[in-house]
């Protein structure tokens, strides 16, 4: 039997306690006003679900990729292409709505009796594409495997505060974490909280990378490398009435401007991003509709603090003080997004909102690198990928700084050997382009936290440790903004990072796409969608 969206994507508020709806992100009120179908698919808008009675069933949905997938694995997925198909595949446990709520998906209720425990309660009736049955012993084969140092998942570091995973019966499943973790909820609506069936996972092994099997509303047919990847409906899938599509046929087509001719010529029905010299053409186009989503996304240089020039304070504050960051936004994106005061987007409910832009400020700059002992400036290297904005800001950056005495060598590397590099330390400027995440210690922990996993530029600083691992502890939404509003003001003070761009997330489809919910993370999810 199917499970109805009523009454059990429902949140049951009278066994949720307080700290569950607050540390998730979650408010009551606001879950009421959700559609139904907001619970269980990521936050379709309200328009999208009043056409869910008259979308018409069937139909092929094109969709245009800029990039390969690399594994249709999710638990070592470490890549933003991958989860635009995941989450046609996949169910998490718990959904994104629009409004950045978290909603029930394959766990339909959940409480939190102490703050170091998670109970979910889980659907009834759900299988995997291949028979399996969805239940808690599913549920924690999936969190051991991503908890199996052995292993190495790139899922690990989510779920890292776990201690264990216990299977109370078949519908409820306990997580016991070592200590408070607030965006627990938020991490399990992305890549942690996806489900992949157990037999999968043994008959597979290594190649479930190309033989992906969720619960989710398409389910996978081919995947032929570097060209396109194919999924047809799942007509067993636990929502009743979706998806609508027959099938989606994914293409990979690098080229921007090839991508989006493919688009305007009907070959295509949609692209998962509209680059920003693109988004004009796209609007004035009378056969698409352009849809701009503010992301979570934040672009940011990273400076390496733990060796010269960028282990000296008042050196980094002179290459900051020396960049004008709002003309950068405005000409090479367009004005496509938001300039960036932080790591915390406009879009998320933590954005420092009284933080201003850092300022360029020539003088200031100039009295830094008299303080840091270069008073007629240094060198340093900027690593970057060779794709045309990447360079033109990077030229724009070296020209900035140059004003003030800064040598700036621009250093040209492809994309595995720019993450390498990255994650090795081996760099003294380099670009980070994080797709971010729904609560903000996603966007600031692991990057400028001294135990954050992804704290590639080193940086070490007592009282921001101090305050991210309160942000982890605090429930209370307007206590962790004061917290995370604090880290933005010393992260702007320290320039570990210049933080330069909040981009949004424009999508383009033909106008016959109906039902799109356009969540912030600028995911494509397609189980509401049809063609009208």
């Amino acid at each position: 039997m199917k499970a109805r969206a009523y009454p059990g994507s429902r949140i049951d508020a009278g066994r949720m306690s307080r700290r569950a709806l607050v540390g998730g992100g979650l408010a009551l009120g606001g879950a009421a006003a959700l559609s139904p179908l907001a619970g269980v698919l990521g936050g379709p808008s309200r328009l999208a679900a009043a056409r869910q009675d008259a979308a018409a069933p069937g139909g092929s949905l094109r969709v245009g990729l800029y990039l390969d997938a690399a594994t249709m694995d999710p638990h070592f997925s470490g890549s933003k292409v991958d989860r635009q198909i995941y989450f046609n595949v996949y169910d998490p446990l718990v959904t994104l709505a629009e409004d950045l709520s978290i909603q029930p998906g394959l766990a339909e209720s959940w409480e939190a009796p102490d703050p170091t425990t998670y109970v979910f309660h889980l659907r009834e009736g759900v299988t995997f594409h291949d028979g399996t049955a969805f239940d808690a012993a599913a549920v924690k084969v999936n969190f051991d495997r991503m908890m199996d140092p052995e292993l190495k998942s790139l899922r690990r570091g989510d779920v890292a505060g776990i201690e264990s995973v216990e299977v109370v019966d078949p519908l409820t499943v306990t997580l016991h974490l070592a200590e408070p973790n607030s965006a627990l909820l938020a991490t399990l609506t992305d890549r942690a909280g996806m489900m992949i069936s157990p037999a999968a996972i043994e008959q597979f092994g290594e190649e479930l990378a190309r033989n992906p099997v969720g619960t989710g509303p398409f389910k996978f047919v081919e995947w032929q490398k570097d060209d396109s990847l194919h999924l047809e409906r799942n007509t067993d899938y636990w929502m009743d009435g979706l998806p609508h599509l027959d099938e989606i046929r994914y293409r990979v087509i690098l080229d921007d401007s090839v991508r989006i001719a493919a688009l305007k010529n009907h070959e295509i029905d949609m692209v998962d991003y509209v680059p920003p010299k693109f988004v004009a053409d796209t609007r004035a186009d009378a056969n698409l509709q352009t849809i701009d989503i503010p992301s979570l996304a934040v672009w940011f240089i990273w400076l390496n603090t733990t060796a010269p020039p960028f282990d000296n304070k008042a050196l980094r504050e002179a290459f900051a003080s020396a960049i004008d960051i709002a003309p950068i936004v405005e000409r090479i994106y367009l004005g496509i997004g938001k300039p960036a005061n932080g790591p915390i987007s406009p879009a998320s409910w933590a954005y420092a909102k009284d933080v201003p832009v850092r300022p360029r400020d020539l003088d200031f700059a100039r009295a830094k690198l008299a303080e840091g002992g270069m008073p007629d400036g240094f060198a340093c290297a900027f690593k970057t990928e060779p794709t045309p904005s990447n360079l033109q800001v990077s030229q724009i950056v070296q020209a900035m700084v140059a004003e003030v005495g800064i040598t700036m060598d621009i250093i040209q590397v492809d994309t595995a050997t720019q993450i390498a590099d990255t994650v090795a330390k081996n760099f003294e400027a380099t670009w980070s382009q994080w797709s971010g995440r729904p609560d903000p210690d996603g966007n600031t922990y692991q990057h400028f936290h001294v135990n954050g996993g992804m704290n590639y530029g080193g940086y070490d600083n007592p009282e921001v440790n101090e305050l991210l691992d309160q942000g982890r502890v605090v429930s209370d939404r307007d206590e962790r903004t004061k917290i995370y509003g604090r880290v933005t003001e010393i992260l702007q003070e320290e320039c570990p990072a210049v933080f330069v761009w909040h981009p949004d997330e424009p999508k383009a489809m033909a106008t016959n796409v109906q039902g799109f919910p356009p969540v912030p993370d600028g995911m494509m999810r397609f189980a509401t969608v049809s063609l009208d």
